[in-house]
């Protein structure tokens, strides 16, 4: 049996790290904790990074019980080449110590509603303009939703145990 430890009790973000474990080992199970990410409720560019970090090391003073992986997933705004991307920062940490971070897809952000996310959040933003259907769902025609790059970002941060020569 595969013991994850999850640093958070988001429904959306424990299925999809589960989906994505379950892809490569036989049992899994998933124990979801409430951390606290020690960033701004909307973290923009290296707090992304940071949140998921911090994540897990709260997730390790949460309790002694064993596991094999800890996962943290973060999700935020990072600045490349002056374009803003909405991604999923995925870090995993193997009880060796050995770290892997996955990054989910990222979909560009119109430069008119960064103030906005600024002051109050994407989900904010993307509920003001899609209602409740799924920021992610809607922009991609529902071709993905959220629990997809979270899926997505936990294989990318998986295939540092995965492939020995790596």
């Amino acid at each position: 049996m595969t013991i994850v430890k999850v640093a958070t009790k988001n429904q959306v973000k424990v299925e999809a790290i589960m989906k994505a474990f379950e892809r490569y080992f036989k049992e899994v199970k998933i124990i979801p904790y409430d951390v606290k990410s020690g960033v701004p409720s909307q973290p923009i560019n290296e707090d992304v990074f940071k949140g998921a970090q911090n994540r897990i090391d709260n997730l390790k003073k949460v309790d002694s019980l064993q596991y094999d992986y800890l996962v943290s997933c973060e999700g935020g705004l990072v600045e490349e080449f002056g374009h803003w991307f909405n991604l999923q920062v995925v870090q995993i940490e193997r009880n060796d110590g050995k770290t892997g971070i996955g990054l989910s897809q990222g979909c560009q952000i119109p430069h008119k509603y960064i103030k906005e996310i600024r002051s109050t959040s994407i989900s904010k933003l993307f509920n003001r303009l899609f209602g409740k259907k799924g920021g992610i769902s809607v922009l991609t025609c529902g071709q993905l939703n959220r629990k997809d790059l979270v899926e997505n970002g936990t294989i990318m941060a998986l295939t540092r145990f995965l492939n020995d020569a790596w």
